[in-house]
């Protein structure tokens, strides 16, 4: 049992230790011996404490950093440019860097997402049309042989028409052309399918039952 406490403790955090530590008076003498044992190996309390002490000052260094790359983005500067001006006290010039890369690739994803462009139209309208098509044609479908609306499907037609609008377009549902197509595609398919119901009628297996 002690073997499996070590093995367990062994793969938590210097965080998630200290919080053990620091209420293990609740735990059985067993949990207690293999925290004991697994703290010695990691170092003693002491070194774990201060590892964790700046693990959380490089994180909140990067949350800083985060926030002045967005603010240097937003004014038009390279990646270069920022990595010039940026420093911190707990980081590495190398773990800057990758602060930098990582937040403005980001942004520049975002931008780019976004971004409404000849072929986030041209995409948006053959992926609307595909999914009013193939959504209205299952919506359809259901109410001919069920005789009845079941709304659930609604959230189908909407992944329906996104999946396409998406898979054409590589843009996500905050892009205004995205989010726009794909309303437009849910409200076709809608009608599409109420079209063949109203063309076909009921299909059921008791349709001709007496």
């Amino acid at each position: 049992m002690i073997e499996e406490l070590i093995e367990r403790y062994s793969q938590y955090t210097d965080s998630e230790l200290i919080q053990i530590y620091n209420n293990k008076s609740g735990y059985t003498e067993e949990a207690k011996k293999a925290l004991e044992i697994v703290i010695n190996e990691k170092g003693g309390i002491d070194l774990i404490q201060s590892r964790n002490t700046a693990n959380i000052e490089k994180q909140n260094e990067k949350s800083k950093l985060n926030e002045e790359i967005k603010k240097m983005y937003d004014e038009g500067m390279t990646i270069n440019d920022i990595s010039m001006r940026l420093s911190a006290s707990t980081l590495s010039q190398e773990e800057i860097d990758e602060v930098v890369n990582q937040r403005f690739n980001f942004l520049e994803e975002q931008k780019n997402d976004l971004t409404v462009n000849s072929g986030t139209i041209v995409g948006s309208m053959f992926g609307g049309l595909l999914g009013g098509i193939i959504g209205g044609i299952l919506w359809g479908l259901q109410m001919i042989y069920s005789g009845r609306m079941f709304y659930i499907f609604l959230l189908g037609l909407i992944f329906i028409s996104y999946g396409f609008i998406k898979l054409l377009t590589k843009k996500s549902r905050n892009n205004i052309a995205v989010f726009i197509a794909t309303a437009l595609s849910v409200l076709f398919a809608l009608t599409l399918g109420i079209y063949m119901y109203d063309y076909y009628g009921y299909q059921g297996v008791d349709k001709h039952l007496e």
